[in-house]
């Protein structure tokens, strides 16, 4: 028999509950793995300045680590009633689809890379884990994947899709708040919307939580491994040519989430996911 939990059985209060679970694990790992390692590597360790104070902090691939450990647990408390989101099911067909998508992220952070050159590229490696693996388990991982266990309706199944997109996308406009470029800043939220749509369409129609994790990833480390973010922390402070390319690319984004996620489709995702949580 499954185990079920009061509170986890609510839908929303379930997926914001293990959004807060995942960030606590991410943030564990950072301390324990990549507080010790900014030390001894160079520039791993950034300042970020906001709200008039600053804090130094190191986020990685301690923190990638400790949100894989999330991932475990979560599944082995619904065990055996829960079979994973962490298995290579469906992870080819997710790249191809996200192809066009990111053909053209790269080929924005490509013009930067010519333009700025490289940053350090181990720190870029390490850095791009954190928000790659802790965004895609917090915002769709865990969360989801609890949201159609409890869901009845698959016209539900819009719903989880634009409240991960949006929360995703709204969450980084803090990063004006951090030093960003007010304009930028809206550039990249534009861009988050695009990026948090076909993440998370691939994942409803793959329940495969590696294939968005890596993309995510990739994503990251094609951003942060030039000079001008690479010494800012992923920060903008004017705008850039890879900003321009990622209107496209969230443009792109959206599209294909829409066409992922048409009605037509939500028959074949319930039934993937009931296949996920059979008993």
């Amino acid at each position: 028999m499954a185990r079920k939990h009061t509170i986890l059985d609510h839908p929303i209060i379930g997926y914001f509950i293990l959004l807060i679970f995942v960030l606590v694990f991410s943030s564990i790992g950072a301390d324990l793995i990549d507080k010790p390692l900014s030390s001894v590597i160079p520039g791993y360790a950034k300042e970020m300045s906001g709200l008039g104070s600053t804090v130094t902090s190191a986020n990685g691939v301690g923190a990638a680590i400790f949100v894989i450990l999330a991932v475990i647990i979560f599944t082995f408390w619904f065990r055996p009633g829960f079979k994973g989101v962490l298995g290579l099911k469906g992870f080819l067909w997710g790249i191809v689809v996200m192809l066009p998508f990111l053909i053209a992220d790269y080929i924005g952070a490509a013009i930067d890379l010519h333009t700025f050159g490289f940053g350090n590229v181990l720190v870029a490696f390490l850095s791009a884990l954190s928000p790659g693996f802790t965004e895609e388990a917090a915002f769709r991982g865990l969360g989801v994947a609890n949201y159609m266990r409890t869901i009845k309706s698959e016209k539900q199944i819009k719903h989880i899709f634009w409240l991960s997109t949006l929360l995703f996308a709204g969450i980084h406009i803090t990063n004006i708040f951090s030093g960003a470029n007010l304009v930028a800043g809206i550039f990249q939220l534009i861009y988050c919307v695009g990026v948090g749509a076909i993440l998370g369409a691939v994942y409803l129609r793959t329940a495969n939580l590696w294939v968005v994790m890596i993309a995510h990833f990739t994503l990251d480390f094609a951003g942060l491994i030039n000079g001008y973010y690479s010494s800012s922390g992923g920060l903008s402070a004017q705008l850039v040519a890879s900003d321009w390319v990622n209107l496209v690319a969230s443009a792109i984004g959206i599209v294909t989430s829409l066409i992922l996620l048409s009605p037509k489709n939500y028959p074949q995702i319930m039934e993937l996911w009931k296949e996920k949580w059979s008993q």
